[in-house]
């Protein structure tokens, strides 16, 4: 009985089912953003959460204005995580400068003030230098997986924005346009 040889094609075949099949099963995610807000040392007992732009300020590199933004739990676990990225559009470039994203690991209520600012991580998870208006893509892997590791519970998680050295930027906040509202997408 003669026997027929495919060659490379037999195992060649099977990765390729492999390879499309865990494209497949890659999914990207989203959690919702629930509130947003801006805390101005300049202005410590007022709040923000209801401005339609978030600003971010840091005068000879010390920060007077931060914004937070509290999206809703992860619903997967660090080691699923592909990767990350938050995206925010950039209304207003007052001075050009970088803006580094941090993590906190609990929602931020509308109502505080620079007074009562929480303490987030004090460890930067990506920058990015904003030149002009349009939008901002930070990789915010290391941002998404940290979120994935404290609040897989079902907490809800911020996201901060920290001007550095003199720069001046102003976001899209969600009391604008829906289109133009900032957002985190992970694939896992």
């Amino acid at each position: 009985m003669e026997r027929k040889s495919f060659g490379s094609a037999g195992p060649l075949s099977a990765a390729l089912i492999v390879l499309l099949a865990g494209i497949a099963a890659a999914e990207t995610f989203s959690p919702a953003l629930v509130v947003d807000t801006y805390m101005d040392a300049y202005e410590d007992d007022e709040t923000f959460a209801d401005a339609e732009t978030l600003w971010v300020t840091s005068e000879d590199g010390d920060p007077v204005r931060i914004a937070f933004l509290v999206y809703s739990e992860m619903v997967k676990l660090p080691m699923e995580i592909e990767s990350g990225e938050f995206r925010a559009r950039v209304t207003d470039v007052e001075r050009p400068g970088e803006v580094t994203l941090y993590f906190y690991d609990m929602a931020v209520l509308e109502t505080e003030t620079w007074r009562d600012m929480p303490r987030y991580d004090d460890e930067p998870l990506a920058t990015l230098d904003i030149q002009e208006t349009g939008w901002a893509t930070w990789d915010a892997t290391d941002l998404v997986k940290k979120a994935a590791e404290e609040c897989s519970e079902g907490c809800p998680f911020s996201v901060v924005l920290v001007a550095e050295g003199d720069a001046s930027i102003g976001f899209a906040s969600m009391e604008g346009s829906v289109d133009e509202t900032a957002v985190i997408e992970y694939i896992a």
